[in-house]
């Protein structure tokens, strides 16, 4: 029971008036002189004592009524319980959308957050509805439109908070979905959350209509010191026959006072190197290890933070990564004719690579049995395919699993016999009607998609002279020229890849070697042909990955019959063979095991959180309420004593005595209570002027 207004409770004070006026001590009257009283009867004096009360019914009706009036205008209501359903417009259907992203886990907002939840379903009225959604980078609805609120308090007490960052509008379409399917007359939704600015974008999809009330409960205060590691890189180096890994980070410090604190690198459970850093107040400072020889395929390591207990979050304070070894990549260009010329640029856009990188050869004349054993990839660089024996042993060499890499020049030609191996007919030279430029490429392939980015590299700044026709016959085109013929068509045949350029690569046929994108786009074909695709060290948290597409970048991937992935935190997720298809809903090293085995080096992916999520500057929740839009509704700050609008920082009191209206019950009493108090003292004022001789007491005294 609470009171909206009550400060007029002080009017229960008044009900001792009455009480007082019956029981004071007063005379019956007072003497007058005459100056005969020979005709006067004499009369002795009295004087009472303390007056009895002899009505206590009539007394208590009336202190009943003031006391009822006085409460009317206190204006009661009930949070929860049966009384609650009592008065107010009819039932109400509540969505309470709960943050549970990692940010929550810092202090004790979690906490705050849970209890908030629970006393928005303990206050509802029994045929009140209520859902429960929780949500990090997608929503998940827990209940559904239920009227128990113990189990909600249930739920909310096995809830933890995870490791993915915070997206409210996917969970505000989820809360009008929900509300869609209502048929009850009134709907609210509640969001808790810290309202992170990096958790919200706009969206004119993530609304709700006009008659939904929307309340924001802000949890903490906006900000708070924390150290973050961000920015994971491996730099790799070949060191003859072996690899050797230099790890590197970045330590943020959002505190307002500088840290020291250590680093530490650990591989494979080992710690190999510590170093100790200092971060100003507000910054950052990079952080690097003394090399490691990568020696074992899936070795993890993971780099972490020591900070100090009970402050800032600890699921930004650790970064895993897998790294297997590759070593360079063997390039065999094949020159028969003797051209140097026309693979110079070639060969030097090889010769630069960061890190493990590419070891090219050079060969005149046809590759032999030998030569092919030690290569990964072969490049045929306006050259023919070679006949015979030699033909024969090059598609074998591609079919056990090798690249093939054909840019097309005046002299390539395909023996007639070795058709069937490309995936498409190789026509004339085009010539004349001006320069073409690349016109499409399919970003969703491996050789494109580090150019899907902003500033990522202009395949279209490339002027093109001559072209040699292309055919496709069983093959894939990733990219295509302005006037719609291939340019670059893709083949399977056998393990191996077989890509064929309808260009050069030198600059007689175009001016490709003279633009930026010439380098990156020569090393990524390479690398997919020798099936070294770009294999991430680690992946965020939330993000699904292909097993399979992984394996075709050259992860050694393999995924047996029954294989189960193992969460960092334990349990296990069955993996479809056919898909292949893991949803990394954790940050740590997830395993895929064979099962009832454990391998000494399992296959493994590591995952780590968003590191945007450690910023904890709070959204303007006004313009969050204006752009979900619904309803006037209310913003209240837990765990801060500001409100964070212009709104009453008890906002839900207003809403359960205005749905209630328990003052206007009262009032109906009161007016039941003076009739009755009325009809009484009428029938006792006449019964005591016919039963009693003398002057008739006044109507209604006690």
């Amino acid at each position: 029971m609470g009171f909206l207004t009550p400060l007029f409770l002080i009017g229960l004070a008044g009900l001792a008036i009455p009480v007082l006026i019956h029981l004071t001590r007063q005379e019956k009257g007072k003497p007058l002189r005459f100056p005969s009283l020979m005709f006067l009867r004499r009369i002795p004096f009295e004087e009472t004592s303390k007056r009895r009360i002899r009505h206590w019914a009539l007394l208590a009706i009336r202190l009943a009524a003031l006391a009822l009036l006085v409460a009317a205008f206190a204006r009661p209501f009930v949070r929860g319980g049966a009384l609650a359903s009592v008065g107010g417009p009819g039932p109400e259907e509540v969505v309470i959308l709960l943050d549970r992203s990692y940010s929550m886990e810092l202090g004790d907002h979690w906490r705050q957050a849970v209890a908030r939840a629970g006393e928005v379903a303990a206050a509802l009225r029994p045929q009140d509805r209520v859902s429960l959604v929780t949500f990090s980078e997608t929503p998940h609805l827990v209940h559904r439109s239920i009227s128990d609120p113990a189990r909600i308090a249930a739920t909310l007490d096995t809830l933890r908070t995870g490791s993915l960052a915070t997206r409210i509008g996917p969970t505000v379409k989820v809360a009008r979905s929900t509300l869609a399917a209502s048929e009850l007359p009134r709907r609210r939704v509640v969001v808790i959350s810290d309202f992170q600015r990096a958790g919200w974008r706009p969206d004119p999809d993530a609304t709700l209509p006009a008659e939904v009330t929307v309340e924001a409960i802000a949890i903490g205060e906006g900000s708070a010191a924390n150290l973050a590691l961000s920015d994971l890189g491996l730099h790799r180096e070949s060191a003859g026959a072996r690899e050797r890994v230099t790890v590197s980070a970045r330590l943020v410090n959002t505190g307002a006072a500088a840290t020291t604190t250590e680093v530490t690198l650990a591989v494979d459970e080992t710690g190999i190197g510590t170093a100790s850093v200092t971060v100003p107040a507000g910054g950052a400072v990079p952080v690097a290890f003394a090399p490691f020889t990568l020696t074992h395929p899936f070795t993890r390591g993971e780099v972490r933070v020591a900070e100090p207990s009970g402050t800032g979050l600890s699921e930004d304070n650790t970064l895993h990564f897998v790294a297997s070894p590759g070593g360079d990549l063997q390039v065999l260009i094949v020159d028969p004719l003797g051209q140097g010329d026309s693979n110079l640029h070639l060969r030097g856009a090889l010769g630069i690579a960061e890190g493990a990188g590419f070891r090219t050869r050079l060969l005149r004349g046809a590759p032999g049995g030998s030569q092919l054993e030690s290569a990964d990839v072969v490049v045929l660089n306006a050259a023919p395919f070679p006949g015979g024996e030699a033909g024969d042993r090059l598609r074998g060499f591609v079919k056990d699993g090798g690249g093939l890499l054909v840019a097309l020049g005046r002299r390539s030609s395909v023996p007639s016999v070795h058709a069937d191996f490309f995936p498409a007919t190789i026509g004339p030279v085009s010539e004349g009607g001006g320069e073409r430029r690349i016109g499409f490429v399919d970003y969703d392939h491996a050789v494109f998609e580090a150019f899907l980015g902003p500033r990522s590299g202009d395949f279209s700044r490339a002027a093109v002279y001559r072209t040699r026709r292309l055919d496709v016959t069983d093959g894939r085109v990733i990219a295509r020229f302005d006037d719609g013929s291939p340019a670059l068509v893709e083949g399977r045949p056998g393990k191996g890849r077989v890509l064929v350029w309808a260009t050069g690569l030198d600059r007689f046929w175009n001016d490709l070697p003279l633009q930026p994108v010439y380098l990156p786009f020569v090393h990524r074909m390479t690398r997919f042909l020798g099936g070294r695709g770009e294999v991430p060290a680690w992946h965020l948290a939330g993000t699904t990955v292909s097993l399979s597409a992984l394996a075709e970048a050259g992860a050694d991937l393999a995924i047996p019959p029954g294989a189960v992935a193992m969460e960092p935190g334990g349990g296990s997720v069955a993996l479809d063979p056919e898909t292949s298809l893991l949803r990394l809903d954790s940050r740590g090293i997830w395993e895929i095991r064979p099962p009832g085995e454990r391998p000494e080096h399992p296959v493994a992916v590591a995952a780590n959180v968003d590191v945007a999520e450690s910023d904890m500057t709070r959204m303007d929740i006004e313009e969050f309420l204006a752009a979900v839009g619904g309803g006037p509704g209310a913003a209240e700050a837990a765990g801060d004593t500001t409100p964070t609008n212009t709104s009453t920082a008890e906002p839900r009191a207003e809403d359960f005595e205005g749905r209630q209206s328990f003052w206007r019950y009262l009032l109906a009493a009161v007016f039941l209570l003076m009739v009755s108090e009325t009809v009484l003292a009428n029938r006792l004022s006449r019964r005591r002027t016919d039963g009693e001789t003398g002057a008739p007491r006044p109507p209604g005294s006690s």
